[in-house]
């Protein structure tokens, strides 16, 4: 994996990055193949082909001798401002093909391309999971589903650290799971976001082997931290096992990794070497613009931000502990606009859900497999979480219904939904309310919830 692509660059990735600015490229000029590939899914993902079946679009071709699938990629995802920066077409491609710049990949090296169909494969946004995915995830037994994917049972959670409840945003929950894998050996690293040494809301990617990596990364930030480009720092290296920690779009491409279709060297590394897997419920991220929007709209500078939570409003932490509020409605304006072709809140494949809905302090959490049971039961049983059943809080159950209720509203599958640069000509970039208030509401069929 080449250096460059294991380094985010985080300048202004706005609304339209670098990736949309050039246009359509001329890249099926290079191979014809890639453009009937694209011909023959925009055909399928119109008409009446079940949307399980849009990936023999390209799966063919491999039995025709394969075709440029990066083009393919570029093209449809990438150019069409549809990419949601999950990263996994960077870490899984075998041949160093791109890079990752301001959000997006960039196939930099684009003539190293091999014909392996890899990075449309693993792409969410091209196609819905395979059938199997359920079976690669294994959720408990008899577990439920109100509206945000299989789980087995919910509760409140807090760290008994008060290390980590010094440096935590909600109830330390991810950190003291991965502080106590790699104590006691469960682990051997963990794919997490951190910030950058000299803007402490700007994401970037790590891969923490030590406690002090996990407390140095703890709270949230909410701009978009690339975490899964850590994956080729630990297949690089062969750190395993490890748990990866990400936002649901980043969790789907890693689980796409792990279920392709076609199987290779990568793919096996995080079938075998992925431990625990655990998600954070996310509503939308932010424009990096937007930090100096937000300081603007409280009256201060962005270097006096120190902590940004969102509870309804936007609650910020300046640098000498003072908190100011904003209206989270107006901060809305500056979502990242990749954020509209999300449809997952609660990170529906993990194996742990988290997030800092409800009980004020503590950490919503809902597991979903077997592996997530047991390591939530062992840093219990070893004094290490303290728990509440979510009846303390009904509002925190409410809230998980409604958004992710909202994810899901009227939003037809990403590959059917409009282009960047057709919600630009509409003028509605607003990736929270476009299909319920927006362009895609007055098409959309009623709701049946």
């Amino acid at each position: 994996m080449s250096e460059k692509n294991n380094q985010a660059n985080p300048e202004k990735p706005g609304a339209m990055n670098g990736a949309l600015s050039g246009g359509i490229s001329a890249a099926f000029g290079r191979d014809g193949a890639a453009e009937k590939v694209r011909e023959n899914f925009r055909q399928m993902v119109a008409g009446d082909a079940a949307p399980g079946e849009w990936a023999y679009s390209w799966r063919r071709e491999l039995n025709r001798g394969g075709f440029r699938a990066v083009d393919f990629l570029m093209e449809e995802v990438v150019n069409s401002g549809k990419c949601i920066g999950c990263a996994s077409c960077v870490t899984i491609c075998p041949t160093d093909v791109f890079d990752y710049r301001q959000e997006t990949p960039v196939d930099t090296r684009t003539d190293a391309c091999v014909q392996c169909v890899l990075c449309t494969e693993v792409c969410p946004i091209l196609r819905p999971a395979d059938q199997d995915m359920d079976a690669l995830v294994q959720y408990g037994d008899n577990p439920l589903d109100e509206g945000y994917g299989p789980y087995v049972y919910g509760l409140y959670t807090r760290s008994t650290d008060q290390e980590i409840l010094a440096r935590c945003q909600d109830g330390g929950l991810v950190s003291t799971l991965l502080t106590f894998g790699l104590a006691n050996g469960s682990l051997k690293g963990a794919v997490i976001g951190d910030v950058l040494p000299d803007d402490n809301q700007i994401g970037r990617h790590i891969l923490a082997k030590t406690r002090e990596d996990v407390l140095q990364s703890a709270a949230s930030r909410y701009t978009y931290s690339p975490n899964n480009l850590a994956l080729a720092d630990a297949m690089g290296t062969d750190v395993n096992p490890i748990a990866v920690v990400g936002v649901p779009c980043q969790i789907n491409g890693l689980r796409y990794q792990q279920n392709s279709a076609i199987s290779q060297s990568m793919v096996k590394w995080l079938r075998k070497n992925v431990a625990l897997v655990i998600g954070l419920f996310c509503s939308e991220a932010f424009t990096h613009e937007s930090l100096d929007k937000l300081a603007e709209i409280i009256g201060t500078e962005r270097r006096k931000i120190r902590n940004i939570n969102i509870k309804g409003k936007v609650v910020v932490r300046l640098d000498d502990g003072e908190v100011r509020e904003a209206s989270l409605k107006k901060y809305r304006e500056f979502a990242r606009p990749a954020c509209l072709y999300c449809t997952d809140y609660s990170a529906e494949l993990a194996d742990i859900g988290a997030g800092g809905i409800g009980l004020d302090g503590w950490t919503y959490t809902l597991v979903r497999t077997k592996r997530g049971h047991e390591a939530l039961r062992a840093a219990i049983e070893a004094g290490l979480l303290e728990t509440r059943p979510l009846s303390d809080e009904p509002r925190g159950e409410f809230l998980m219904k409604k958004l992710s209720a909202d994810k899901k509203k009227n939003r037809p599958h990403p590959a059917q939904m409009p282009t960047y640069q057709e919600r630009a000509a509409q003028a509605y970039l607003d990736p929270k309310t476009y299909y319920t208030k927006g362009p895609g509401a007055q098409k959309a069929e009623p709701d049946n919830e």
